[in-house]
């Protein structure tokens, strides 16, 4: 009975409700444009929740579960993408598997104000995503941890873009997944 990696598909929803009850900054940074976003009104979490993409088109979004976002419009709004990146097994029974925050902006939004002075809406949103997440357990799938002590692979870069109307910053996190998975054998 080996790892099986049972609690992987749930750890991006896991994050987001997670987030969602942690941080208002994040979801003011996703759902308004303008550089006095920090200033709009709080979202509920049925807001925040109806943000995520489930199906259909989706320009009416601004957070996926998927490094692909075929129809979404970055140069107009914020986009944060979750979704796992990476699997290193460890040994037989854990695995550590590093997720991904995509966070994509249009060029003339990439600007807020935060305790009174312009910052990057990037460098502000990586920033609040490390301090929710860093060491936390989520809803039972691991400790969150942004350290090469766990994986080389945690890092932050501001590399993804088209470098004419939208920018953004990729982060990367990484978690222990462990079980001790199914004990039905494979027999013919």
């Amino acid at each position: 009975m080996y790892n099986s990696l049972s609690t992987m598909p749930f750890v991006p929803y896991n994050v987001l409700t997670y987030l969602a009850t942690q941080d208002e900054i994040i979801w003011k940074l996703l759902k308004y444009p303008e550089y006095e976003a920090l200033d709009k009104p709080d979202l509920t979490f049925d807001e925040k929740m109806n943000m995520i993409w489930k199906k259909g088109p989706q320009e009416n979004y601004n957070v996926f579960f998927t490094n692909l976002v075929e129809d979404a419009i970055p140069e107009s709004k914020c986009i944060l993408k979750c979704y796992q990146y990476y699997i290193q097994p460890s040994e037989l029974y854990v695995s550590t598997c590093i997720y991904a925050f995509d966070i994509l902006f249009g060029g003339q939004m990439a600007l807020v104000e935060y305790q009174g002075l312009p910052v990057s809406r990037g460098d502000l949103m990586v920033q609040r995503i490390v301090e929710c997440l860093n060491g936390v357990n989520v809803n039972g799938v691991g400790r969150f941890v942004f350290s090469l002590d766990q994986s080389r692979y945690d890092l932050g870069r501001s590399v993804i873009g088209n470098s004419k109307t939208y920018t953004g910053f990729q982060l990367f996190m990484s978690v222990l997944i462990g079980d001790s998975g199914k004990s039905e054998g494979c027999y013919a």
